[in-house]
């Protein structure tokens, strides 16, 4: 059977996916063990598989909660907002607070690209660097600690390409940063025969 890999997104229920799943080691990083065909890669982590570097880091800033993030006990509250149809999300049921990371999380990606000399084959993540957000909204997407962070790996990282998810949308945004939404892009592994 096959193995799905993941990185997480904005909307995952955290409390599940970081407290159910046990930690195990996967091609030279860790990964949380979903089921045995199921592992989520941990942020920050960089994968081995078949010659090719993977740093993988998910996490993202949700776009849909202008106006605010709600108590699960606020009934009247979110029954108003349902009603007018307010961008709003319910803390611990539709939005966690480790959508974004932790600043463990991010020294933990600095630490482990340092022991690589910063030289990866792909980038794995659910949002992009700053300078790729600004080209991608226009402005309309504001920045903020996780893009900046991304921003500075770009800057200081060798790597051929960087995928990721997250603004609902297909687009090549140049040779080397690529915006997937329902897409499945194989990646080139050297021929075991070559």
């Amino acid at each position: 059977g096959r193995t799905i890999l993941f990185v997480d997104g904005n909307h995952e229920n955290f409390t599940r996916l970081y407290n159910d799943s046990t930690i195990s080691s996967f091609h030279g990083g860790k990964v949380h063990k979903i089921r045995d065909s199921v592992l989520h890669l941990i942020r920050g982590e960089i994968f081995d598989i078949e010659g090719k570097k993977f740093f993988a880091f998910g996490g993202a800033k949700s776009h849909d909660i202008q106006d605010g993030i709600l108590n699960l006990d606020e009934e009247e509250r979110i029954y108003e907002y349902r009603k007018r149809g307010a961008y709003f999300r319910i803390r611990d049921f539709s939005w966690w607070d480790l959508e974004l990371p932790t600043k463990e999380e991010m020294q933990n990606g600095i630490n482990n690209l340092e022991k690589v000399n910063y030289k990866v084959d792909y980038i794995i993540s659910h949002c992009c660097p700053t300078s790729i957000q600004t080209i991608l909204g226009s402005g309309i997407y504001k920045k903020d600690y996780l893009t900046d962070y991304f921003q500075n790996i770009m800057e200081k990282c060798e790597f051929k390409k960087w995928y990721f998810g997250h603004y609902h949308d297909y687009r090549q945004v140049n040779d080397k940063y690529v915006l997937l939404y329902g897409d499945i892009i194989p990646i080139e592994f050297k021929s075991i025969f070559e």
